[in-house]
């Protein structure tokens, strides 16, 4: 299969920088960030602070505890954003998404990401699939051959901007959530 002219990048490339617009400022408010983040992005003026206080309100967030998977995209229905959340997400939805230019947040096992290695590992083996992070997708950039390549992520938890991870690695972390992905159309 001839795949020289295929379009191997999706959404941002990698930029590896980090941000302070970016970083979260309570340890548990990665989902809120990243709605923060989207909703700045498509023009909404909203904070984290304030959106943590909507959250609370409304039962989305606890402090200490973060915010459930299923409330992931409450807060922007809330400010009028079409949600559809999804499980069991691909990399080919990731792909539609993006190349829609929809941005993308899903639920990953911040630790295989952040620490992969053996604990990661004993970790999925011993306590089973663990979720406890949400960040945004904001590229995906194929080798030549999709192979493989790199996932690009604004991760809230770090203050990165589209900070690139292994395809194989990133897949990993978001396996844990059963795939979670919400998009914004």
């Amino acid at each position: 299969m001839e795949t020289s002219n295929a379009n191997t990048q999706f959404g941002l490339p990698s930029y590896d920088i980090a941000s302070d617009k970016v970083q979260q400022s309570f340890d548990d408010t990665c989902a809120i960030k990243s709605q923060e983040i989207v909703m700045n992005a498509a023009g909404l003026d909203v904070t984290e602070e304030g959106l943590r206080a909507e959250a609370i309100q409304n039962g989305w967030y606890s402090p200490g505890v973060g915010t459930p998977m299923e409330d992931v995209g409450k807060l922007m229905e809330a400010h009028g954003m079409e949600v559809q959340q999804q499980l069991h997400g691909s990399m080919f939805n990731l792909v539609s998404e993006l190349s829609k230019g929809h941005p993308v947040i899903v639920g990953v096992d911040s630790g295989e990401l952040w620490n992969p290695g053996a604990d990661e590992t004993f970790e999925d083996i011993i306590k089973g699939p663990i979720a406890d992070h949400a960040l945004i997708v904001s590229g995906i950039n194929f080798n030549d051959d999709f192979s493989g390549g790199t996932v690009n992520l604004i991760d809230p938890g770090t203050g990165d901007f589209a900070i690139g991870y292994d395809a194989d690695q990133f897949c990993d972390a978001w396996d844990d959530s059963g795939n979670f992905m919400v998009s914004i159309s």
